[in-house]
């Protein structure tokens, strides 16, 4: 019997496989937050360098994950939403997960986004993916997206795979999904190393870009130690990755890094996620993407002020954001509406 599967953050990178696996004939339910009435109404309309421009698809949507249990049991939970710890999203999905059953499997970026499914799906196979896809939701349900698409898939723990016959069924079948599908998945025996190694691309450019409302190449053409800063924090993700016996992670490939983004200067450059995020009034990935590996850090002994200036300096703009949200409290009980009344000037 073909797998059922549930997607949870139908926006720009879920919608996109939301696609890929219609197209190979799948069964799949998306859960629309803020896109529903458009995806409802007309579908997912997808312009790719890759898939081809003017996609029109159509799958099966609801609101909630209470909607989506009604349709259950599924055998796959795709959650590729942002990784912002306070959401709890291993809570809002929880009416839609079947205990022992379903794989939890997340699309997300940073580090230590596995802990919260884990505690409360313990007995839940859970594959841990790092993906590469150059996408903007540019408005409600119309994606836009480049010429690429990778995704790197492991288990958490890593040695699940190896120790738990209940995980590597699904862990096997997924990927045979993906492959069917048409994505470029690849399967690796510890993906914590691959996460670790998009970190050296998001722990330096998606805060300093969000904090500069600068794509990469304006700010590497803004001062003359631009590439200096750059570089260090991705010295500092090496030293821990290395810490951490994830070899792999060195100077060399920082610096290589670096070199592609340097190569940009005096073109269009590329536009950070969170830089994006920041625009659009969201909230952004400032624990995942530089918190957690900051605790990391102090826990093996290892200096990272560069990445803890980030996070500081991250931490008050996510703040921010959040605060010039309907109805937040800007401190005590106040909320900007009352504050606009007495005339102070607001976040």
């Amino acid at each position: 019997m073909a797998p059922k599967i549930l997607l949870h953050g139908s926006g720009a990178i879920g919608t996109i496989y939301i696609y890929l696996l219609l197209e190979a004939g799948y069964d799949i339910t998306a859960i629309c937050r803020s896109n529903y009435e458009a995806a409802k109404s007309n579908g997912f309309l997808i312009d790719s360098d890759k898939y081809g421009i003017g996609i029109r698809i159509h799958s099966k949507v609801v609101q909630t994950p209470s909607q989506a249990a009604n349709d259950g049991p599924y055998d796959y939970l795709i959650v590729s939403t942002k990784a912002l710890p306070d959401a709890e999203t291993s809570r809002v999905v929880e009416p839609a997960v079947s205990k022992g059953r379903t794989t939890i499997v997340l699309i997300q970026n940073g580090i230590g986004i596995e802990d919260e499914y884990a505690e409360l799906f313990p007995d839940n196979p859970i594959l841990s993916c790092v993906v590469y896809l150059p996408t903007t939701q540019i408005e409600p349900g119309h994606i836009q997206m480049g010429n690429f698409e990778s995704l790197e898939v492991g288990t958490y723990p890593a040695s699940a795979y190896r120790e738990k016959a209940r995980v590597r069924e699904p862990a096997d079948q997924f990927m045979q999904m993906m492959v069917k599908a048409g994505s470029q998945a690849k399967w690796f025996d510890d993906v914590q190393e691959k996460r670790w190694n998009k970190l050296l691309l998001n722990a330096p450019w998606n805060p300093i870009c969000a904090l500069t409302l600068s794509r990469d190449a304006a700010f590497l053409g803004s001062s003359p130690g631009a590439d200096l800063l750059i570089e260090g924090v991705m010295l500092e993700v090496v030293a821990i990755a290395q810490k951490l016996g994830y070899k792999s992670i060195t100077a060399e490939a920082a610096k290589e890094q670096l070199k592609r983004a340097v190569d940009r200067v005096g073109g269009k450059g590329i536009e950070p996620s969170m830089l994006v995020d920041v625009l659009n009034g969201r909230r952004i990935e400032a624990e995942t993407i530089l918190g957690n590996p900051v605790k990391v850090a102090k826990s093996l002994g290892i200096e990272a002020p560069r990445m803890e200036l980030l996070y500081g300096l991250t931490k008050a703009l996510d703040e921010a954001v959040a605060l010039r949200q309907p109805g937040k409290s800007l401190g005590g009980d106040e909320t900007r509406a009352e504050r606009k009344k007495r005339g102070e000037s607001n976040l």
